[in-house]
């Protein structure tokens, strides 16, 4: 994080011309009011702020982060191109390099969208918003795992992204549903993994069609905007969410693909300006009631059978061992292997809520699951998690820290394919008792 130095005013004494005033009679004037992120990461007047291939940048990380999060952002402009655009033929409605905010603290990022735009962003950990004073895709960092941000990132620019194609014509159930597609993606270097399934969605959607809670198609192909955030501010989008990323991984992969160049009519005509549900039924000839019934009827049949993949779902679990290491660890507990780690949390009756788009996710060392990496075609062999210590420190000063403050054990898979990943810890900068992490691909 950047430091704001504060600029004080020496006071001059009262009487100087008699000599040196003493200390009572100074009187220190109050410290200027720190400048506003939006002044702070002003450029000066004539000069233009950063771009990425893609995207205008405002921002007050470090160079480094900047620049990561500006390549993972054009990376994934490259992914929605690729696979919307290229070959649809649809043209791009809004001038290029769009606007991106990148903040440091959440304090920045919720004063800037209310005094900046007029947007409410509580609650968020990143939005694309529209408004009367201008548009752009903003987000902060403060004390997240990288995993979660990439995820708001990846989500929130394909919102972005769509807008510039598509204006407001995309339904809420196939933007959203892109969005969380786009979203579970994971990037590494230049190579996007998109596709896999996170387990909860998969379990989540595979209940609710045995339980026959699902939401029917005629009603969310025809929910708009206001019904749609409507259950978002009551708490029950959850099913709504969940729903529409597996109605678009349907059209995608379903029945061996056969239903994907029908997503890209439906791509085109909404881009045409064709209504949604026209739109839909042009491109699957879907004309009756009893066709659309029949539609859906196959999209439960592959929703029974889709499995979790086992890279996205190795990376969640992670989020979720890390939490729970950092819990244990800061009561004092020192597990050295899995098997401990793992008993430590069932005798804590460890549980972790992660929020999610539309929803919070509640996830429980009691659950078998949250262990474990499901097998799938390219592991299908069960993968294990490992606890590694950390290396010795080298310096004096960082031994002696590490005696004060013992940093926890890293958390890696072994033998996941296409990459191990790990949990990498470091410092908090403003408590060295406390530590951060991040999901990182393991050697």
């Amino acid at each position: 994080m950047l430091r704001i130095v504060l600029l004080w005013i020496i006071a001059v004494a009262l009487g100087s011309a008699r000599g040196p005033a003493s200390a009572a009679s100074r009187v220190d004037p109050p410290a200027r009011p720190q400048a506003s992120w939006w002044d702070r990461t002003a450029v000066r007047p004539g000069a233009r702020h950063p771009q990425s291939r893609y995207y205008t940048i405002r921002s007050d990380l470090t160079p480094e982060d900047t620049k990561r999060w500006a390549d993972l952002l054009d990376v994934m402009y490259d992914e929605f191109s690729r696979r919307l655009v290229r070959g649809v033929g649809v043209r791009q409605r809004s001038p290029g390099h769009p606007n991106v905010y990148m903040f440091a603290r959440q304090r920045d990022y919720l004063d800037t969208l209310r005094t900046q735009f007029g947007i409410n962003g509580m609650g968020s950990g990143g939005m694309f918003f529209v408004s009367p004073r201008g548009a752009g895709l903003a987000f902060w960092t403060e004390g997240l795992p990288r995993q979660r941000v990439a995820h708001v990132v990846q989500h929130e620019g394909f919102h972005q992204f769509a807008y510039a194609f598509f204006g407001n014509e995309l339904p809420p159930w196939l933007n959203e549903g892109l969005a969380e597609f786009f979203g579970e993606s994971v990037a590494e270097g230049r190579t996007v993994v998109v596709g896999q399934a996170s387990p909860t969605a998969v379990e989540q959607v595979r209940a609710s069609v045995e339980k026959g809670t699902t939401i029917p198609f005629l009603q969310i192909l025809q929910t708009d905007g206001d019904r749609w955030n409507a259950a978002v501010r009551d708490g029950s989008a959850r099913q709504q969410y969940v729903q529409a990323w597996s109605m678009v991984h349907y059209l995608v992969y379903g029945e061996g693909g056969r239903h994907e160049p029908g997503f890209t009519a439906l791509l085109r005509h909404l881009n045409e300006g064709s209504r949604p549900l026209d739109a839909l039924r042009k491109a699957y000839g879907l004309d009756t009631e009893p066709e659309v019934r029949q539609f859906e009827e196959a999209w439960k049949a592959y929703a029974r059978t889709l499995r979790p993949g086992a890279y996205v779902a190795a990376r969640g679990r992670m989020e979720f061992l890390a939490e729970g290491l950092r819990d244990r660890w800061q009561h004092g507990e020192r597990p050295t292997d899995f098997a401990a780690l793992r008993d430590s949390l069932r005798a804590a009756n460890f549980r972790w809520k992660a929020a999610a788009h539309g929803y919070v996710l509640e996830l429980s060392a009691a659950d078998d699951a949250n262990f474990e990496v499901p097998t799938d075609a390219a592991n299908p062999k069960p993968v294990a998690f490992e606890l590694v210590p950390q290396p010795k420190p080298r310096g004096s000063k960082d031994r002696a820290l590490a005696e004060k403050h013992p940093m926890p054990p890293m958390i890696r898979t072994r033998g996941l394919r296409p990459n191990d990943v790990g949990v990498s810890w470091r410092r908090d900068p403003t408590d060295p008792a406390l530590f951060l992490y991040d999901v990182v691909v393991s050697p």
